[in-house]
């Protein structure tokens, strides 16, 4: 049928995994959120930390939850911490918009991404309390997405030092001459000798200058 979803060998996995589980409702609900994260990642969130808090994973034979998410619901260990840290973040700093994705299906709902940027922001603490509020307020009303807070908000929550400008600025210069210098000596490179030279002397002052 035209525009169907392709399943995948996940997809086909997850459905034994699921018909295997009837009669566990809480088992066969986070496979079904699972299946679908992308579009519910907070659901998924909230029935994995439910999981984990309620350590349902053991009657289910597993060793450890880590082993659960990988071999049950092929979800990475470092996906299965954002998903925890983001929706503990919400729950504690937001809870509205968790309510909201459960009883509003077409608001708004802040992806995942969006989500890190509001808390590295607010563990970095460089933006004052109406800055954060304003970047909260972006994210998880208005939905904005990570590439867009980044625009707009990366100057003040992630101010960069004069120091950290110039430490970098002399790194991309320290980069931009010895690649320079390595293609200045290659036997094929079409630059006559006597300049050559002159340039690889040039650029081996400024690499000490650089260095020192």
């Amino acid at each position: 049928m035209s525009g169907a979803r392709v399943k995948t060998k996940t997809d086909r996995v997850m459905e034994d995994a699921m018909l295997a589980a009837a009669g566990d409702d809480e088992r066969v609900h986070v496979l079904s959120t699972c299946r679908t994260f992308k579009r519910s990642w907070i659901e998924l969130a909230e029935a994995l930390t439910k999981v984990f808090e309620r350590d349902s994973w053991e009657r289910w034979g597993f060793d450890t939850f880590d082993s659960y998410c990988s071999k049950e619901l092929h979800i990475k260990k470092n996906t299965v911490a954002k998903l925890l840290g983001s929706f503990r973040f919400l729950n504690a700093t937001a809870p509205k918009v968790i309510e909201r994705s459960r009883h509003e299906p077409s608001a708004p709902i802040p992806s995942m991404k969006a989500v890190d940027f509001v808390i590295k922001a607010a563990e970095k603490g460089a933006a004052d309390k109406s800055t954060m509020r304003e970047i909260t307020r972006a994210a998880f009303e208005e939905g904005v997405d990570a590439p867009k807070l980044q625009r707009r908000f990366k100057e003040v929550a992630f101010p960069v030092s004069d120091a950290e400008k110039n430490d970098r600025l002399r790194q991309q210069l320290v980069n931009g001459a010895r690649r320079l210098a390595n293609l200045i000596a290659e036997p094929e490179a079409p630059v006559p000798r006597d300049i050559a030279i002159a340039v690889e002397e040039a650029l081996g002052q400024l690499l000490e200058s650089l260095d020192t």
